[in-house]
């Protein structure tokens, strides 16, 4: 069984994760287009109708967390496209194409995006398995006014740990590129 302040924290850190993830792709533009090219896993000319539909789709999901659209089709789209992103990412990992964008960060589809690796593969494969956290079933338990006070603190402390995570990350690739810059 699942606490409802768990079930209720996990749903607000992913429309704000979604949210987010959705406005700086659609601001992006066709920053956003080169990332989906660099992936090399879609034909040409699906690059510009994936470019409005992935945030249209994040953004849509953002709002079915929110909105508490009934959580199962909800978890299971979002465990979805966690799976996918990690999946793209290992492909070319595996193809050995490891200094391309991973369109993942609030600059996504900026050519300063932090490179893919092995971590953010790691890094989906926790957001798939909290996404299909609230599909156990609720204790039922009624949220209280404390209970309101940590889901803020919770969504904060998720928020810090989530960017911290994404600028280490980003500070890895940035200190392996001026290594391989100085050798």
């Amino acid at each position: 069984m699942i606490d409802p302040l768990i079930e209720r924290a996990i749903a607000l850190a992913f429309a704000l994760l979604l949210g987010t993830a959705a406005w700086h792709k659609a601001a992006g533009g066709a920053a956003f287009r080169d990332t989906l090219q660099d992936y090399r896993l879609l034909p040409d000319r699906l690059l510009a109708p994936m470019q409005r539909a992935i945030p249209l789709g994040e953004a849509a999901l953002a709002i079915g967390w929110l909105a508490g659209v009934p959580q199962r089709p909800v978890a299971l789209a979002t465990a979805g496209l966690m799976g996918i992103y990690g999946l793209a990412i290992a492909i070319n990992l595996l193809r050995g194409r490891v200094h391309i964008g991973c369109g993942c960060g609030l600059g996504a589809g900026s050519r300063n995006d932090q490179p893919i690796s092995w971590w953010l593969v790691l890094r989906n494969t926790v957001l798939v398995a909290a996404a299909l956290l609230p599909l156990l079933p609720a204790n039922g338990r009624v949220l209280g006014g404390l209970d309101w006070a940590t889901l803020a603190a919770a969504l904060l402390a998720s928020a810090l740990l989530y960017a911290g995570a994404g600028q280490l990350f980003a500070n890895r690739a940035a200190i392996r590129s001026w290594r391989h810059s100085r050798g």
